[in-house]
């Protein structure tokens, strides 16, 4: 069960909101419905993956405390209600753990960008006891590059102790959008060990633990579009798909000029 250590690498998936989707909202692209996920939590589990807490990747990398082979990281950003309701449920029924990245300042209120619930205070002690790992995802939100040095610190340093006042422990924060930047990262280091970007691959002890990699599960992956997220921590059919699709869209322009027949 247990290899070598440091052949070690683990996938992280990327959701937001999982939950029914709300018509009218900028935010589709990020809703993947409850019952899409139980079935991708419950393929994983059948597939033999073991989810694992940034807190145990860290061990790990640290200390060299034991991990399964079969890795994987379930991370959820900006800590919508729904998420307590369809994802964690699940993910507690299969035995799988997960991190949620919240936004600090805006604990029980509507997102700015989609008017959907985030989790009260409540919620996130609940899960906290229940096997989710609480992280950061600075107190507003912004992108950090293009904030000042001192609202940086401000975002970063102040999530960490919006958390630790609530009597939480965050170890890992997420990157409002991805976005980062070496003066970002140099904020981010001796706050947080751990911080997680929007860039795609596997993660082993040759990646930088301030940037580690995340893959996102879209609303229309298939079960294996998530088996090859949490195998190589992207989807390699989306270059196919685009391949394919700019191939269509040529076809059809050259055979509205004529030069192609059919």
């Amino acid at each position: 069960m247990f290899g070598f250590p440091s052949r070690r690498r683990v996938a992280v998936l990327l959701y937001h909101h999982i939950g029914n989707p709300k018509p009218g909202t900028s935010h589709l692209a990020l809703t993947v419905t409850p019952e899409k996920f139980r079935s991708q939590v419950r393929w994983l589990h059948w597939r033999g993956y073991t989810a694992i807490t940034p807190a145990q990747w860290l061990a790990w990398c640290t200390t060299g405390e034991r991990l399964p082979e079969k890795l994987v990281m379930f991370t959820f950003d900006d800590a919508y209600a729904d998420c307590a309701t369809y994802a964690f449920p699940v993910l507690e029924r299969f035995g799988f753990q997960s991190v949620v990245f919240v936004i600090s300042g805006q604990v029980g209120g509507l997102t700015s960008w989609d008017g959907l619930p985030m989790m009260t205070m409540e919620q996130i002690r609940y899960w906290s006891a229940h096997g989710v790992e609480i992280g950061a995802h600075t107190r507003t939100h912004p992108d950090l590059t293009t904030a000042s040095d001192q609202a940086v610190t401000d975002e970063v340093t102040g999530s960490k102790e919006d958390l630790i006042n609530a009597g939480l422990r965050p170890l890992s924060l997420a990157y409002p959008y991805g976005c980062f930047d070496e003066r970002v990262q140099r904020s981010v280091q001796g706050v947080f060990p751990l911080a997680f970007t929007c860039e795609e691959g596997l993660n082993d002890l040759r990646t930088d633990p301030l940037l580690l990699k995340r893959t996102m599960v879209q609303p229309g992956d298939t079960l294996l579009d998530i088996e090859l997220r949490a195998a190589f921590g992207k989807n390699p059919l989306n270059l196919v798909r685009s391949r394919l699709r700019l191939r269509s869209r040529l076809a059809s322009v050259l055979r509205h000029l004529g030069l192609l027949a059919g």
